[in-house]
């Protein structure tokens, strides 16, 4: 606005000199005026479009500023020589008249930068004035005199006006930063309390909710038209007034429980915190609550407490809850004198249900057992599952006598037992299911809690070994049984480390007294416990897979004992016999692991013979025949030893790659004396021979034995009468 001005005053001066002035002059003079302006106008375009905040940006805009002014008062300046006329009162007066006022306009423009509003007074007053101070005469002096202190007023005034000014200025721009900042502190609380993830309301001394967010709203279901302006001592819930009021009085008041809505359906648990809220002049005028929807948070503790004590799937107590039932049923047992009991469960053939129906009808029958169980006892007794298939029944305040107690206990065992033998509907199937069941007696506190679930344990499995669905009471011989076999577990880990195993070798004859080979045998030469039989650990080496390394080093080391023997004209001929147990064979790459050993011992495979029993055969005839195949494509020979005491048919047998087949030392005891086992041994010899195999008796004692089996087509034998199991230096004095 004031550059427009600038040049509407320079076109009417140049108006109102042109009869006084020569007119090139005064054309030039307003030209150079208004291009002056222009310019100037660019810097102020340029600045506003094109904002700065760096020190050194702005600095550098000030000068060019200061610049233009010091230009635009250098022209104006100009015009008092260059238009001022001599002899022509009138237009000097209009002349100093608008220089004059043009210098107040520019000290009003620009004070708030000192250095232009002095710049721009100076240059466009000053060359007026010594213009009139040149002309002599008197007026001209006087006017000369009057413009010098007009100027030096106009010096001395501009200081005051810039202070006012750039306090006017700096006051202006706090009021506007403080202006944003409570703009932007509202705002922020604005979006922090609409936001929040919690409700938040104020109210007053008189209890009555002045404001509220919208998520405290949805808390109550309801509005905050609604909530806003509500009495909060009619409250349906009064259940929060204490907390409420002790914020009032100055304190923090805590509120957390399960709350009933006043003005919806709305209802949970809640958490609330209440503060007090002061005013001005510090006295508390109300307060602020916050509200917390802790509904979830308690589900969740609730859900973690019952899967901390409870079993998810049949909804019985887990084994947490079962020892601390019995810790307490301990305690009640030592003050009322009362006998308890523990009942141990587990059911017969799960593993097998669920392989082949599924692990989700295994599930239903689990959930369906849990039923029962819960109904065969009392109210005072518990059920609970400890995992898998394996329950257990606490009972309590049974008989002071441990005779009664025991046989109480017994009766509601049998009850269980009818209870878990009845069928079993799961989906589409029809089911059956047996308990083995183990119990043992509760007296206060003679045994542990570890112990007394030891016990039951114990007596399950005597229960299964007793033939399953059954009920067994622990004896103390069953303790010290287990203890024995759970340290004998320990050293049987221990053994092929320590080398404690070795073969030993039975001899098999021909009728000509011929050595033709003979059968391994492992050994456990114990350190503690002596020689130990392999009817003792062989069955605890399959049970803990123990008998899988045990397996390999056999097979090494038999075949390692061929390929000595190959290199004696005694010995070269000779064929060694190798048990196999059903877990060994049943690996996947039980194959690959004996051609592995053959080719790593160098003899030839026809050396060794592998003894399948019955139960492993029919076990999986498929996968038998596979790997009985791919072994007798490289030479192995194969044997059934026990035959006769299995189930195999004859449609099974031929189907098998076999070799030779081996009576069973049961049948061999009696073919002299009963005639029963003659007639078994010659129909098994009989049926080798139509199916082109040999046959070879083991157990043989005795010199009519061999005569009647050799008699009737047997010629190859085992047993006693040769000689027992040896070492192998005895059994190579033996040959």
């Amino acid at each position: 606005m004031s550059l427009a001005a600038s040049v509407l005053l320079a076109v009417i001066l140049t108006y109102m000199q042109r009869e006084v002035t020569a007119l090139p002059v005064l054309l030039a003079w307003c030209s150079f005026m208004v291009l002056a302006s222009l310019l100037r106008a660019v810097l102020v375009f340029v600045y506003q479009r094109f904002p700065v905040d760096a020190g050194a940006a702005v600095r550098v805009r000030l000068q060019w500023f200061r610049l233009g002014v010091l230009v635009a008062g250098a022209i104006w300046g100009s015009a008092g020589f260059l238009l001022f006329p001599d002899n022509h009162p009138q237009h000097q007066m209009f002349l100093i008249f608008m220089l004059a006022g043009l210098t107040a306009g520019g000290v009003v423009s620009f004070s708030a930068d000192l250095t232009c509003a002095v710049v721009f007074s100076v240059s466009a007053i000053l060359p007026l004035t010594i213009r009139l101070l040149a002309a002599g005469n008197d007026l001209s002096l006087a006017m000369g005199a009057s413009t010098l202190l007009y100027l030096g007023f106009m010096i001395m005034s501009l200081r005051r006006i810039n202070l006012s000014i750039c306090e006017n200025i700096a006051l202006r721009l706090e009021a506007a930063a403080r202006e944003e900042k409570v703009r932007v502190s509202e705002e922020r609380y604005r979006l922090l309390l609409n936001h929040s993830p919690v409700g938040i309301f104020h109210y007053d001394t008189n209890l009555v909710i002045t404001y509220c967010n919208k998520l405290l709203a949805d808390i109550l279901h309801s509005s905050i038209d609604n909530i806003v302006g509500l009495d909060m001592k009619s409250l349906k819930d009064q259940a929060l007034l204490p907390a409420l009021r002790k914020a009032l009085s100055g304190e923090l008041g805590y509120y957390e429980g399960y709350y009933r809505a006043t003005l919806s359906v709305a209802d949970g648990w809640i958490f609330m915190t209440c503060a007090p809220f002061c005013g001005d002049t510090g006295e508390i005028v109300g307060g602020i609550a916050i509200v917390q929807d802790v509904s979830e948070r308690k589900a969740a503790e609730e859900e973690i407490k019952y899967l901390a004590f409870y079993d998810p799937l049949t909804h019985l107590p887990n084994r947490r809850l079962l020892l601390d039932r019995l810790k307490q049923a301990q305690a009640s047992s030592s003050r009322n004198g009362r006998e308890g009991a523990l009942l141990f469960i587990d059911l017969d053939n799960f593993k097998a249900l669920n392989d082949t129906l599924g692990h989700d009808i295994g599930d239903l029958l689990l959930q369906q057992v849990a039923e029962r169980l819960t109904a065969c006892v009392r109210e005072g007794d518990t059920v609970a599952r400890l995992g898998g298939d394996e329950f257990v029944v606490l009972l309590e305040d049974l008989s002071e006598q441990a005779f009664d107690a025991a046989a109480q206990t017994e009766i509601i065992g049998e009850k269980i037992i009818a209870a878990l033998n009845q069928p079993y509907r799961l989906a589409t199937h029809e089911c059956h299911s047996t308990p083995s069941i183990g119990a043992t007696l509760i007296n206060s506190h003679q045994y542990g809690i570890d112990d007394l679930l030891k016990q039951a344990d114990i007596a399950m499995y005597q229960s299964k070994k007793a033939g399953r669905n059954t009920l067994r009471f622990f004896d103390p011989q069953m303790q010290a049984s287990i203890t024995a076999r759970v340290e004998m577990e320990g050293e049987l880990r221990k053994a092929l480390e320590r080398q404690q195993f070795q073969l030993y070798y039975q001899i098999q004859v021909a009728s000509s007294h011929r050595a033709l080979g003979a059968e391994a045998l492992i050994r456990w030469q114990h350190d503690g416990f002596g020689l130990v039989s392999p009817a003792d650990f062989i069955p605890l080496a399959e049970e803990t897979g123990m008998i899988l390394p045990v397996g390999q080093w056999v097979l090494e080391t038999a075949c390692a004992q061929i390929r000595k023997w190959e290199s004696s004209p005694l010995t070269c001929d000779l064929q060694l016999a190798v048990n196999v147990s059903p877990r060994q064979f049943r690996q996947a790459d039980f194959v690959e692991q004996v051609r592995r050993i053959l080719i790593g011992s160098g003899i030839k495979p026809d050396r060794l013979k592998l003894e399948l029993t019955e139960s492993l055969v029919l076990d999986d005839i498929d996968d038998t025949i596979h790997k009985m195949n791919a072994l007798r494509d490289i030479g192995v020979r194969f044997a059934m030893d026990d035959f006769g005491t299995g189930h195999s048919s004859l449609s099974s047998l031929k189907k098998l790659p076999l070799d030779q087949l081996k009576i069973d030392q049961s049948f061999v005891r009696d073919i002299t004396v009963d005639p029963d086992d003659a007639v078994i041994v010659q129909t098994i010899i009989a049926m080798a021979h139509n199916l082109g195999m040999e046959v070879i008796a083991e157990g043989v004692e005795t010199e009519a034995q061999r005569a009647f089996l050799e008699r009737h087509g047997c010629s190859v034998c085992q047993g006693y009468l040769f000689s027992r199991p040896v070492p192998l230096e005895a059994f190579e004095a033996l040959l």
